[in-house]
């Protein structure tokens, strides 16, 4: 039995799903608990939150090894492999009895995430074509997308009940559990093993060889833009609603929950847009969308009338495009290489955190307290962007082709 039939669409969704859902467990369960680590460390603010930047660093960076590792051994050791790292980093932040303890064990989570989430990108491709795959991507987006709605939430409940380490036990336990998933039922789903794929000379020719693929290109700028957007609203919103345009926390908890609600309309829209017509008309429809939630956010402070209301406008129309958008970028820029999946996805989530990272770090500096021109303006160019690429770019080059294999 092949290892598409032994485990099934539900149990890819599954897999997809809890290699996905490790990124914002690792971020958001853990936001609620900063103000008691940083009490009980007495450590300055510039040293918790480097609890989470160094997660971000280590996701990103590490991506570029675990991705010619699955090519290597295959997508099974590997998957296991990250939920085990993420699973002890999180116990060891647990139990660590100093900040810089757990800024360490911060960094093996990061390292965990980053191949779970390559593997996961590289199963899909393996098992499907592309049209197919992006709907298997968005079923899974959709269940990550209700399960984000209930993180943030969690990681509260569970701080203020039982303490800020409970959210990494919980952690802990998320990684063993998928540990069990990928022994008792994930089969190897790689289609041929690469034995040179670690080999630093070819590893980085082939790295340089799926850049130049010009739809790798495209989606994997859509998809960089795209999260960028994202993460750079997010990382600097919370000051300007609440403190600027004197929004609640519970209320600044509803924006964003509401932008929670948007993403999921965009993965069912974006499964019924490519079983109608397919994976580019998709995108091409969710850049006009982008289109608008780019002048939703600009315009306003172009003529300095930006409120609550407008920003959020603006955000969940952002992310109802956006919705749509990844799950089609993830697949896509794999799409060429059947041999080269994991590569090709970790070149590509380097590359999403590199532009995230980029842009959290412009618009830290460059934010002016009050102001909702940093916010605004960069997310709304990044997300016009997004929109142009779609309408060009993908229609252009983001079409199914196999890239052919290099002559050796």
């Amino acid at each position: 039995m092949n290892a598409k039939a032994a485990m099934g669409p539900a149990l890819v969704v599954l897999v997809v799903t809890l290699a996905t859902v490790v990124q914002p467990l690792g971020t958001d369960l853990y936001l609620a608990a900063l103000p008691a680590i940083r009490n009980e460390y007495a450590a300055p603010v510039g040293m918790v939150q480097l609890t989470l930047a160094v997660l971000v660093f280590s996701f990103g960076l590490s991506q570029l090894l675990w991705g010619p590792a699955a090519d290597r051994f295959g997508r099974r050791p590997v998957l296991a492999a990250g939920f085990l790292l993420y699973a002890a980093g999180a116990g060891l932040g647990a139990l660590a009895p100093g900040i810089e303890v757990l800024i360490a064990a911060r960094a093996m989570q990061g390292l965990g995430i980053a191949a779970t989430m390559v593997c996961g990108r590289a199963i899909v491709r393996d098992l499907f074509e592309q049209q197919s795959g992006t709907h298997v991507m968005t079923v899974a987006m959709s269940v990550l997308a209700c399960m984000t709605m209930l993180i943030p939430v969690t990681g509260a409940l569970l701080a203020q009940a039982l303490g800020w380490r409970s959210t990494l036990w919980f952690m802990a336990a998320c990684g063993m559990a998928g540990v069990a998933l990928v022994l008792l039922r994930v089969p190897e789903t790689a289609r041929a093993l690469n034995p040179g794929a670690l080999r630093f000379g070819p590893l980085f020719a082939g790295y340089a060889r799926i850049a130049r693929h010009p739809s790798f290109q495209c989606w994997t700028l859509l998809n960089a833009c795209g999260y960028a957007a994202n993460f750079g609203f997010f990382s600097s919103s919370a000051y300007l609603f609440i403190e600027t345009f004197g929004v609640s926390r519970v209320g600044f908890g509803l924006v964003i929950g509401g932008a929670s609600v948007t993403y999921l309309i965009g993965t069912v829209l974006c499964r019924r847009w490519i079983a109608a017509h397919g994976i580019v008309v998709a995108v091409r429809r969710a850049g006009f969308l982008s289109l608008a939630a780019a002048m939703l956010l600009i315009g306003p402070q172009l003529a300095n009338a930006h409120t609550a209301f407008t920003l959020a406008a603006g955000l969940w129309l952002m992310l109802l495009a956006y919705g749509i958008h990844q799950p089609c970028g993830h697949v896509g820029m794999a799409t060429p290489f059947p041999l080269q999946a994991g590569a090709a996805s970790a070149l590509g989530g380097f590359i999403f955190a590199a532009a995230a990272f980029l842009c959290g770090t412009w618009m830290g500096v460059m934010y002016r307290s009050g102001s909702a021109a940093v916010l605004s303006l960069t997310t709304g160019v990044l997300v016009a962007a997004t929109g142009l690429i779609a309408l060009t770019l993908v229609q252009r080059h983001g079409r199914p082709e196999v890239a052919r294999p290099a002559i050796p």
